[in-house]
């Protein structure tokens, strides 16, 4: 079992791959000072961000003003994986399209 720091919960995997965001993992190590390596362990779920790394990750939020409790807004459907979202876009969109007369 993973021993937790005060404020840890708050990092999990798919946080950490929003705040990295476009990102290569080596750009984003090189950002917060710990190896690629640990970044994909974090984002795998390996392992979490010790205190001090939890700090420094805060610390990069806050600067580029990540929000932590973001919602979508709009028509926007959140789709999780790939491979299904690309089933559901492909539905919906059939469902949309008028059918030609000749057809």
């Amino acid at each position: 079992m993973l021993k937790k720091f005060p404020g840890q919960e708050a990092w999990t995997p798919e946080r950490i791959r929003q705040l990295r965001g476009k990102r290569t993992q080596e750009q984003f190590a090189t950002l917060i000072r710990v190896p690629k390596n640990t970044v994909w362990r974090w984002e795998a779920g390996y392992s979490r961000p010790d205190a001090e790394r939890a700090r420094r990750l805060a610390a990069l939020a806050k600067r580029e003003k990540f929000l932590r409790d973001w919602r979508l807004a709009g028509s926007a459907v959140l789709l999780g994986d790939i491979e299904e979202g690309s089933k559901i876009l492909a539905k919906q969109f059939k469902l949309r399209m008028p059918r030609s007369r000749n057809a």
